[in-house]
């Protein structure tokens, strides 16, 4: 189950985005593999900050289990860019840093009574003379200072929960991330298909979950992707 906001709902990739990509390999494995059943539900709502993730968190995560079956679930959170917004107008953030620790607080100790595999993905770097003013909003503004500073209180709270966490504003800093960007703040098919890379590695790397096809069947459901 992968909560967060556009980044993880795909906009603007016109294939569904980053978490699509991971799901190809996965429904593979539906395929090959007559014992297990793999879901995966990308629950991305675009504008969501950590609030509105908190407020959904319960009934989005119970409504998506089978009562009485042996299941193991898997918790990714993406987010973090909405809630680092800078008012134009005051210099505010959209939702308070003391606010925000709280929420990523609270939604990881959640996660953590119902699965011992919890990933936090950190928000990604902006192009700050695209949207600083945010021209669909220009109230507000994305600026990669407060990017940073919410994706360190993040990764400050995983690590004291003994948390996994992709500091993805890293990864993709030390590439020219500016030319995978739609429109400034939202990724485009090369920029999605870049990030799909670095969690799926990652994830794979911290033995989250296992994308590789079985060797005797990739000729015949071997991913495109």
């Amino acid at each position: 189950m992968i909560f967060g906001d556009s980044g993880v709902y795909g906009a603007w990739d016109n294939d569904g985005g980053w978490v699509n990509r991971l799901r190809e390999p996965i429904d593979i494995k539906n395929l090959v593999d007559n014992d297990i059943a793999y879901f995966v539900y990308n629950l991305g709502i675009p504008g969501n900050t950590s609030a509105d993730v908190l407020r959904r968190f319960e009934s989005e995560y119970t409504g998506r289990l089978y009562p009485g079956v042996k299941q193991e679930t898997i918790v990714v959170f993406s987010f973090g860019a909405n809630d680092s917004m800078v008012s134009v107008a005051n210099g505010n953030n959209l939702v308070s840093k003391k606010e925000f620790e709280s929420n990523v607080n609270n939604l990881a100790d959640l996660a953590k009574k119902r699965t011992s595999k919890v990933v936090f993905i950190g928000p990604a770097p902006v192009d700050e003379s695209r949207v600083n003013p945010i021209p669909w909003d220009d109230e507000w503004a994305y600026r990669n200072k407060a990017v940073k500073e919410y994706d360190e209180i993040a990764r400050k709270v995983c690590s004291k929960k003994g948390l996994m966490y992709l500091r993805l504003f890293e990864e993709l800093s030390n590439l020219k991330y500016t030319t995978l960007l739609e429109d400034g703040a939202h990724f485009s098919p090369a920029g999605h298909m870049v990030i799909y890379e670095i969690v799926r590695d990652f994830m794979t790397k911290n033995r989250i979950l296992n994308f590789e096809t079985p060797k005797k069947y990739g000729a015949k459901y071997g991913s495109k992707k």
